[in-house]
C-alpha cells in the first residue's frame, strides 16, 4: 500500500474524531456530520485492521453513543448528533443494528476491556433478540424494507445478502459468549447458501417456484443482492459477496466464479475498479419507477452515480476483503492499485464515491467510509482472520 494513501487514510479518520465517536466525515453538510452506526464501525474495523489506536479508541465511544440511544425494543440508532437521534427517517436501518452487534464483539478484541464488553451485553441481547423478530417466520433469513440499509435510495428490499451476511457474522462473532448457538448459526448459513445463488440444488428454498422459475432462465455469476415473494434482484453487490466470501460462504467454484466476474467487470469498465451494485439501472427498466421516486434530498441515482452504479471505495473495501480470505490475492491487489491512482488524481480527498462512467470524484469528502476502504482493501490475510 502507499504510504501516503495509509497516512491520508487515518489523518481522514483522525479529523472526523468528536466526543461522541467518529464521525461520518469531518465536513459539516446535510446530517454527515454524526455518528453514524454503520459508518463508525465500518471505519473501526479498518483502525482495527490497521492497528491504529486512536481510530479503535474513537470507535469504543462511538458504540457508546449508540448503546445509550438504543431504542427500548432493541433496534440501534442509525445516527446520533448530540440530543437528536434518528433510528432512520422513512423506514429504519436494519444494517446499523447488525453493524452494532458485530462492533461490539471486535472491538472488544482490539480493547481487551471486559468491564467495558459487560456494559453493552444488555444491549446485544435486545439486538440479537430483535434480529429473530425480524424474520418474521422463523425460517432463518430477516426481512428488510426498501430504504432499510446504507443504500437506501436504491431499489431492493426484502431478504437482502448484505443485511443476512451481515446478521449471519454478528451471530458468529457471539457465539463463544454463550448468547448465540451453533445450531441457529447453521440454518441462517444454510438459508443462505440456499436462496442466494441461483440454479442451486440442494437446500430449503424459501419460494421454490419463484427460485425454479429465475434460475430457469438465469444462472448467478455471484451471490445475488436479495429476493422478495415477487422477485429475485440478480444485480452484483460487492459488499455482500465480499462479505459472503470472508465468512466462507460457497466453493472453491462459487468464488472462481465471483473472481472471473470481478475481473470481467474491471474489464468492461475499463478501471480497476468495482460499482457498489451493477449493472446499472436505466430509463424504462424495471426497476427504474422505484428508483425515480425514492430519494431523500435530491435525486442522485442517474446512470453510473451514487448507488446506480457508483464506485464506492468503501464497498470496494469489502468485496477485496472477501476475496483476500479465499486466497484471490491477485485481483484484489489490482482493485487496490486502481483505487490507489485514482486517490493521487483527487488529491487524497476520500470523496464518497467515483462515477462508473468518466471515474470523477462525486459526493462528500474526506468521508471515513472511502478512507477506510483504503485500508481495508490492503489488509492482508492473516491480518483479516481476525475479523472472525
Amino acid at each position: 500500500m502507499n504510504s501516503d494513501l495509509r497516512s491520508s487514510a487515518l489523518a481522514t479518520i483522525h479529523a472526523a474524531i468528536s466526543p461522541l465517536g467518529l464521525m461520518a466525515t469531518s465536513v459539516a453538510a446535510e446530517n454527515y456530520h454524526r455518528v453514524w452506526s454503520r459508518d463508525s464501525n465500518m471505519t473501526g474495523i479498518a483502525g482495527y485492521l490497521a492497528d491504529d489506536a486512536t481510530t479503535i479508541d474513537a470507535w469504543r465511544l462511538s458504540l457508546d453513543t449508540l448503546r445509550d440511544h438504543q431504542h427500548e425494543v432493541g433496534f440501534i440508532p442509525s445516527n446520533v448528533g448530540g440530543p437528536s437521534v434518528s433510528y432512520g427517517s422513512l423506514v429504519g436501518r436494519v444494517d446499523s443494528t447488525l453493524w452494532y452487534i458485530i462492533g461490539v464483539a471486535l472491538c472488544h478484541r482490539a480493547v481487551g476491556d471486559n468491564a467495558w464488553l459487560d456494559s453493552h451485553l444488555p444491549a446485544i441481547s435486545k439486538a440479537l433478540n430483535l434480529c429473530m423478530a425480524w424474520e418474521f417466520n422463523g425460517r432463518h433469513l430477516i426481512y428488510t424494507p426498501l430504504s432499510g440499509n446504507w443504500a437506501d435510495e436504491y431499489p431492493i428490499q426484502g431478504y437482502t445478502l448484505y443485511d443476512n451476511c451481515l446478521r449471519l457474522w454478528g451471530l458468529q462473532l457471539w457465539e463463544g459468549r454463550g448468547i448465540t448457538d451453533r445450531h441457529k448459526i447453521t440454518q441462517v448459513k444454510e438459508a443462505i447458501e440456499a436462496n442466494f445463488w441461483l440454479s442451486q440444488s440442494g437446500g430449503e428454498k424459501y419460494h421454490p417456484r419463484l427460485y425454479r422459475d429465475v434460475s430457469a432462465v438465469d444462472e448467478s455469476r455471484h451471490w445475488v443482492a436479495g429476493f422478495t415473494p415477487a422477485r429475485y434482484y440478480g444485480m452484483f453487490d460487492a459488499a455482500g459477496n465480499g462479505v459472503a466470501m470472508l465468512l466462507g460462504l460457497g466453493g472453491t467454484d462459487q468464488v472462481a466464479s465471483i473472481t472471473d466476474y470481478t475481473e470481467t467487470l474491471m474489464t468492461e469498465l475499463g478501471k480497476d475498479l468495482i460499482p457498489a451494485f451493477w449493472p446499472v439501472i436505466k430509463p424504462g427498466d424495471t426497476l427504474d419507477i422505484d428508483l425515480q421516486q425514492n430519494y431523500a434530498y435530491s435525486f442522485k441515482n442517474v446512470p453510473h452515480h451514487f448507488h446506480n452504479g457508483g464506485i464506492w471505495p468503501i464497498m470496494m473495501g469489502w468485496l477485496a476483503v472477501g476475496l483476500r480470505c479465499r486466497d484471490q490475492e491477485e485481483v484484489a491487489d489490482k482493485m487496490l492499485a486502481g483505487y490507489q491512482q485514482m486517490a493521487i488524481l483527487e488529491g487524497y480527498q476520500y470523496y464518497e464515491y467515483l462515477d462508473s462512467k468518466h471515474f470523477t470524484a462525486c459526493g462528500k469528502p474526506k468521508m471515513c467510509y472511502s478512507a477506510s476502504g483504503a485500508l481495508m482493501m490492503s489488509s492482508t490475510k492473516d491480518k483479516l482472520q481476525g475479523l472472525l
